[in-house]
This record gives C-alpha cells, structure tokens and sequence, in this order.
C-alpha cells in the first residue's frame, strides 16, 4: 500500500467511514419519515428531499475533514503537494459514496413514496445514471468549496476572519441594489450564465452540461485551495 493509498484510507478510517454510516442511517429515517407522512397526509405532495441532507452533509465534512489530516500527514513526513492529492481524491470518493446512496435512496423512494430531488426540479430526465452523475459533480463540488472556506478561516486572522464572513452579505446587498438600479440587468445576465452552464439553454435542459461545469468548477477550486495549502503552517 502506498503512501497516498495510505492516507487516504487515514481519512476515511478516522471520520468518512463514520459519516458514511451515519448519512445512510439518517436516509433510512428519511425515507421511513416520508412513508409515514405520505400515507398519513390527506393532500397531494412532496414528503421532502434527500439529496438536500447529502449536499449538506458533504459541504460540512470538506469544512472539517482539513484540520486533522494536515496535522497528522504532514507529520509523518507528506509533502503539500501530495496533501493535495490525497484531500482532492478523498472528496471524489467521499462523493462518489454519497451519490450512489443518495440516488439509492431516492430509486426505494419512487417506489414508497413521494420524496423529490433537487435534481428533478431542473431536469427532465430521470435516468438513474444521469442522476447518479450530475448528484456526484454536486457533492464534489461541495465538498471542495467546503476545503476552500475552511482554509481561508484556517490562514485568517481574527480580523480577516471576520471580514471574510460578512463580505458575502455585504456583496449581495449591494449587487441587488445595483440590480435595481441596472433594471435588472444583473440579475438577468447572472440567470443566463448559469442556464447556460447548467444546460438549460437546450429545449430539453441538459444535466450532462450542468454536471461538467460542476466538476469543472470544482477543479478551477482546486486552485486556490493548492496555493492556500502550499502557505498553511501547523498549529497546535
């Protein structure tokens, strides 16, 4: 077994594995939730969405999973290149696990009840695979913009960090109050980028598109999060 081998099964072995049991426990609820509402429910609708749980779930372990191992693996010796590596191809594979769960989940639930996803509301097409591919592009993508959060916090002082949590709020207010000034302007150039990189310019909107920009942005990330690591020092 090599060294990247070794550490990333360090991440799995020390947190993944856990939360990958946890989330399946947590879905199995959800799913035996949504049964009990759809079948107690006297209305049509919706009991819910799981792959809400998951994104969350895979955006909060890419904040917290980079703490541990950087004390530990560079101890025993890892260059920050190979960290790199091995956080990159942890994420993958942590999502990999959860879309397939997560796309399990929600094959029982087309059979028990009616619990939608995310995924249904944009696209039109409901194969299993499309699915299981566009729900991976989005937990790696969550995943690694949960790594990049959590080393920005990690390189900040107390002042930085400060800013760097309200300037987000600052920003949307002022880019809605420059919305309104442009008539909207903005807002419609902003929604026709993203129809464009999530597919929905074809008559049929295209989950396939939506999916390689998602992992496409999720790569442009690994950029900053490379240069980030490169300057992060040990702290006790």
């Amino acid at each position: 077994m090599n060294t990247l081998t070794k550490a990333i099964r360090f991440n799995f072995i020390n947190l993944f594995n856990v939360q990958i049991i946890i989330a399946t426990a947590v879905l199995l609820f959800h799913l035996l939730l949504s049964f009990t509402i759809i079948n107690l429910a006297t209305v049509n609708g919706t009991a819910g969405s799981n792959d809400v749980i998951v994104m969350v779930w895979i955006f909060i372990l890419g904040l917290v999973v980079f703490t541990p191992s950087f004390k530990y693996l560079l101890s025993q010796g890892m260059s920050r290149r190979r960290f790199f590596t091995v956080m990159s191809t942890s994420i993958a594979l942590l999502a990999a696990v959860f879309a397939l769960l997560s796309t399990i989940f929600y094959a029982i639930n087309l059979k028990v009840a009616k619990v939608m996803m995310i995924y249904e509301f944009m696209y039109p097409n409901h194969n299993i695979f499309i699915i299981l591919v566009w729900e991976f592009a989005a937990f790696v993508f969550l995943g690694m913009l949960g790594l990049f959060i959590r080393l920005i916090y990690y390189q900040s002082d107390r002042n930085t960090k400060f800013i760097v949590t309200f300037v987000p709020f600052i920003a949307v207010s002022l880019l809605l109050f420059f919305n309104v000034l442009a008539d909207g302007a903005i807002g419609h150039g902003i929604w026709e980028f993203l129809k464009v990189v999530m597919g929905f310019t074809f008559s049929i909107p295209n989950a396939f598109i939506g999916a390689a920009s998602m992992t496409a942005a999720a790569a442009i990330l690994g950029v900053p999060i490379y240069l980030l690591l490169r300057r992060a020092q040990i702290k006790d």
